[in-house]
């Protein structure tokens, strides 16, 4: 993994059994790279702090895996989910995403897993 970050333990509330889940982060500060390949070869970039809303919720289905060969077990519910996003550089250069309510989901899910030496 790369690109992630710790970010406060109360930013995730999640009701599985609802399919309804939310996370809200607010001034995380980041490194604006401009495109993928920049960021791959920690080439410039500007200082920026993100902040952004993901709600999910309503089922529309729900599945279960389980691959005891590959140690592997999953229970999902696919859902939608609606999303507000904004950043700041240090630049002053800023981005505000629509509202979340014009958001249209394409797909979303949530999920428990289990693998490796949590499988059994």
């Amino acid at each position: 993994m790369f690109w992630t970050t710790a970010i406060p333990n109360d930013s995730l509330h999640i009701n599985f059994e609802k399919g309804e889940a939310s996370l809200r982060v607010s001034s995380l500060d980041v490194e604006d790279y401009h495109d993928v390949v920049n960021a791959l070869l920690d080439g410039p970039s500007v200082d920026a702090e993100v902040s952004y809303e993901i709600n999910w919720k309503g089922i529309t289905n729900r599945f279960e895996l389980h691959d005891p060969v590959n140690t592997f077990a999953g229970k999902y519910v696919n859902t939608s989910a609606t999303i507000k996003w904004a950043a700041l550089r240090d630049d002053g250069l800023s981005f505000v995403s629509d509202p979340a309510s014009t958001s249209f989901t394409e797909f979303a899910l949530l999920g428990r897993e289990r693998n490796g030496v949590f499988f059994s």
